[in-house]
């Protein structure tokens, strides 16, 4: 199956946007870590990463596979 650069431009955008609003989440997280709160603030960056690499690959996935299996993502 070809890409559609569309479709690839389409989820460039996207991966892009949640990785933007993953970061605001952990610049929250951060000050969290800087009021005391180091291993709820530490664990939340962890997650954050986390979910901003699996969305990225799982829209790359979904490009270059054409499947639209879309997880719900919080």
């Amino acid at each position: 199956m070809a890409v559609n650069p569309r479709d690839a431009v389409d989820a460039a955008k996207d991966i892009a946007t949640n990785a933007v609003e993953k970061a605001s989440d952990i610049v929250e997280n951060v000050s969290d870590i800087i009021r005391g709160d180091i291993a709820g603030g530490a664990s939340s960056i962890v997650q954050h990463s986390i979910d901003i690499a699996t969305h990225a690959v799982d829209r790359t996935k979904e490009v270059f596979t054409g499947s639209s299996d879309e997880v719900d993502e919080d």
